[in-house]
């Protein structure tokens, strides 16, 4: 079981070594004062930057905008908080919520999990393809979370299905963990993953790079 020490420990690091962290607060910031898409736009040129370049061309802003008022009522039928939340209750919407997004072009899966998260941070939690699993499993027993025992390696669909089977996986290790501050326990677990999970298998990945040209 993740101890409160280790959990607050990497949420410090995060801070440190994250410089882009203070986006969220920044996209928050404006849709609580109304400024909805302009606060998910940031996200997505920001934190959903490798996906989203290759389409900010062609993206249309108006029609956007169209997608996130015709699920804004689903995000408002889902109640409660990440702690005690029953996700099977609220599959249809997290359905039609996540199949909007991640069909989007520049959003995606992972750009779909920042949005809902934007939208509904008491309830939703961020994930990227290292977080997943999508990488190469022998990889992951490299990561020091792995070594002491404090992570199993699994890897997760894409699909919605996927997704909700992540909230929960996250809800049973998670919830039992205290935050500092305002910040909601799932930004905290997004931070705790990211630089545990993501972070680390990053430079794993640099390095693979590096001995590669070394060897040309």
């Amino acid at each position: 079981m993740i101890s409160n020490k280790f959990f607050s420990m990497s949420t410090n690091k995060f801070g440190k070594e994250e410089k882009r962290t203070d986006f969220f607060k920044l996209a928050r910031n404006l849709i609580e004062s109304g400024y909805e898409i302009e606060g998910l736009l940031l996200i997505l040129s920001t934190w959903n930057f490798a996906i989203f370049r290759y389409a900010v061309k062609e993206f249309d802003i108006d029609i956007f905008s169209k997608q996130i008022k015709k699920i804004k009522p689903n995000f408002y039928n889902i109640c409660g908080n990440f702690r005690f939340i029953d996700f099977d209750s609220y599959v249809t919407d997290i359905k039609i919520i996540y199949e909007t997004l991640s069909d989007i072009e520049g959003i995606k899966n992972t750009g779909a999990s920042k949005l809902m998260h934007l939208m509904k941070p008491e309830v939703f939690i961020m994930w990227d393809g290292y977080i997943r699993g999508d990488k190469p499993q022998k990889h992951y027993k490299e990561l020091e979370i792995y070594k002491k025992g404090e992570y199993v390696y699994k890897k997760y669909n894409k699909d919605f299905e996927g997704y909700i089977e992540f909230l929960k996986d996250m809800q049973s290790k998670f919830k039992h963990l205290n935050t500092k501050g305002k910040k909601p326990l799932t930004k905290a677990v997004d931070e705790f993953n990211y630089v545990n999970i993501t972070l680390p298998y990053q430079q794993i990945e640099k390095q693979i790079k590096i001995n590669k040209r070394k060897i040309l």
